[in-house]
């Protein structure tokens, strides 16, 4: 199970990428156990962006299997509308970027899982 962010300024939202990929995801990660989902998804903020949040509201889940090295992986994704507390928040993480993309951009953008792009859009 996995927690994800749609954060916007404007017409912007916030993405993530790994620093090698060519695609991107909303921030966010894996729900450890006998964690809830809520805090799964403030506590990866938190490291991610070193920044404290606040959930406004349960968009829904996007169900979403792959391929990759590592073998086949199925996962739901429970995605959730955020509001951060910092006006710009950075990187805590060194493998991963993050970028405001306004709409017009986000439209052509590589999200994964693609079913999250008309969630967000």
């Amino acid at each position: 199970m996995i927690a994800r962010a749609v954060i916007r300024r404007g017409d912007r939202v916030l993405l993530a990428r790994y620093l090698r990929a060519s695609w991107w995801f909303l921030p966010g990660g894996h729900v450890e156990p006998d964690e809830n989902v809520e805090d799964a998804l403030l506590r990866e903020l938190a490291e991610e962006l070193g920044t404290d949040a606040r959930i406004d509201r349960f968009l829904g889940v996007v169900e979403n299997s792959y391929r990759n090295d590592e073998g086949a992986h199925h996962e739901l994704n429970h995605v959730f509308e955020v509001t951060l507390t910092e006006e710009e928040p950075a990187s805590r993480e060194s493998h991963l970027e993050f970028r405001w993309l306004p709409r017009d951009e986000l439209v052509a953008a590589d999200l994964r899982p693609a079913e999250i792009k008309q969630m967000v859009l």
